[in-house]
Order: structure tokens, then C-alpha cells, then sequence
């Protein structure tokens, strides 16, 4: 991991210079608090810049956060025991990635000649993959919530 580096005095002297060049009418009691915003404005171009921060993990840390995030995600009853949840299978988005499916066999071009191979069904209840002239297709089902009301 690099060091980081801190901005200097002279930089946060111009950035406080052209903030109130900016800003002529405000005034300004805390200098101390527009200096820490020019700190603030420093931190964030480092990281939109992706360099190194002091504030950032080392590899260890950055190991040990993901370990202990791992799994945290999961269901509990109210007592607080973990629960398993079973996923009913949504058997009209089934049988629409089905017919879509079977339906594009149907395609063809003015000539006549089908024009739709190797048609798959990725997952029977989201998306078909299909190819038409080379070209790799895929549709996605979406099942919209029912709108509040």
C-alpha cells in the first residue's frame, strides 16, 4: 500500500483563497471550519482519484472486514433463530420463459429459412438467450410489484 500524501499549507491557503474569491458576500467568522473544508475538498479528489488515504484498510484489515462481513445477510424468527427460506417457484414466469422459448423457434426471414438457434432457457424464470444471424440475444422477464395504494 502507498503512503498517502497530505495536502500542504500553501494548498489549503489556495483553496481557501479562491473559495472566497467565490464567495465575496459570505462572511466568515471560522476560519478554522473553511480550512477543514478545504481538507475535506483534499481527502475527496484523492479518493475520487482512487489514491491512497490514511484512512483507507491494510490488505490484513481489508481481510479480516471481509471475513466478518461474510454471511451476515440472513434470516432469523423472532426469537432469533436462524431460518431457512424456501423460494416458491413462480410457475407464470415459468410458463411465459417457456412459450417465449418455443415461440422463437417460429421466427424466420423473407425467405423463409429459420433464422433462431441455439435457444436456451438461462433461468426459467428470468431469461432466454437465443442467437439470430451471428448475434447473440438475450431476453430478461421482470415481475413488476404491484403498485401501493
Amino acid at each position: 500500500m502507498t503512503k498517502p500524501i497530505y495536502p500542504t499549507q500553501e494548498w489549503l491557503d489556495q483553496w481557501v483563497d479562491r473559495w472566497l474569491e467565490e464567495h465575496p458576500t459570505e462572511k466568515v467568522e471560522d476560519f478554522k471550519a473553511l480550512e477543514a473544508q478545504a481538507m475535506d475538498a483534499w481527502w475527496l479528489n484523492e479518493i475520487e482519484h482512487d489514491r491512497a488515504t490514511p484512512f483507507d484498510l491494510s490488505p490484513e484489515q481489508e481481510a479480516e472486514s471481509k471475513k466478518a462481513r461474510k454471511g451476515m445477510a440472513r434470516a432469523v424468527n423472532a426469537y432469533g433463530k436462524e431460518v431457512k427460506r424456501e423460494r416458491k417457484p413462480d410457475e407464470v414466469k415459468r410458463e411465459i420463459i417457456a412459450t417465449v422459448a418455443k415461440n422463437l423457434t417460429r421466427c424466420w426471414l423473407d425467405d423463409g429459412e429459420t433464422n433462431v438457434l441455439d435457444i436456451t432457457i438461462a433461468n426459467p424464470e428470468r431469461e432466454v438467450t437465443f442467437t439470430i444471424g451471428g448475434v447473440a440475444y438475450s431476453l430478461t422477464l421482470t415481475k413488476h410489484r404491484p403498485p401501493k395504494g
